[in-house]
């Protein structure tokens, strides 16, 4: 957003397998960081809608009754907590997160994927990065900026998984449903439920779909 206005723009070329074209918001302080960000998507995208808020109340105010795809946010420029930035947005637009940040540390990390975002990329990252993570996140996948993947360190003395454990995860990464996990394992569905349950305990993830990121990163399943 430029002198107090949201900006929308419509972009040019789309890669290959996307099936339509993103409505992306920004939310990002700095007015040149969020420039960039549509230029990026301009690159990547065909026919994509870019709305542009320099805070979370601005794009509220702004947005109306539109809903995005997808939302890109520095949280640590808008809001301190990234609780509470990730509450807010997924609240009021029910639309995947995507953090977009200069911030790597391994605990600003480990608070996002609380929180519950479905990317984390730095903004020294190459693009790519970024537009990857906004397909994944319209997919309903989950990506972290390879560069940062070695920042989510697992203490095995408390968070290694059982031989059992490691076999739901596989089986849910594979996209099997509690219900078909149970069948194949001659278990309850309520025992893959607790199973389920204590994994992402101890992987410290707020969603099968992260802690079956968190799984691969570190070589627990394939």
């Amino acid at each position: 957003m430029v002198n107090g206005t949201l900006n929308k723009g419509m972009l040019r070329s789309m890669p290959s397998g996307a099936k339509d074209p993103p409505r992306c918001l920004i939310v990002d302080d700095h007015p040149v960081v969020r420039a960039g960000v549509r230029s990026v998507l301009g690159d990547a995208f065909a026919g994509a809608t870019v709305l542009d808020a320099a805070s979370v109340e601005e794009a509220f105010e702004a947005l109306g009754d539109d809903v995005p795809d997808v939302v890109i946010v520095d949280p640590w420029k808008v809001d301190p907590d990234i609780g509470n930035v990730v509450s807010r947005l997924a609240g009021r637009l029910a639309a995947p997160i995507v953090v977009f940040t200069s911030d790597g540390g391994a605990r600003l990390l480990a608070e996002a994927l609380k929180a519950g975002v479905k990317g984390y990329v730095r903004k020294d990252s190459p693009s790519e990065d970024l537009i990857r993570a906004i397909d994944a996140a319209r997919s309903g996948e989950f990506y972290v900026d390879p560069g940062l993947s070695s920042s989510i360190v697992l203490d095995e003395s408390d968070k290694t998984l059982s031989a059992r454990q490691r076999e739901i995860l596989q089986m849910l990464a594979d996209g099997m449903q509690t219900d078909a996990v149970a069948q194949r394992l001659g278990l309850s569905t309520e025992t893959v439920r607790t199973h389920t349950k204590r994994i992402l305990a101890k992987l410290e993830a707020s969603t099968r779909t992260q802690a079956v990121a968190i799984g691969i990163r570190h070589g627990m399943i394939d």
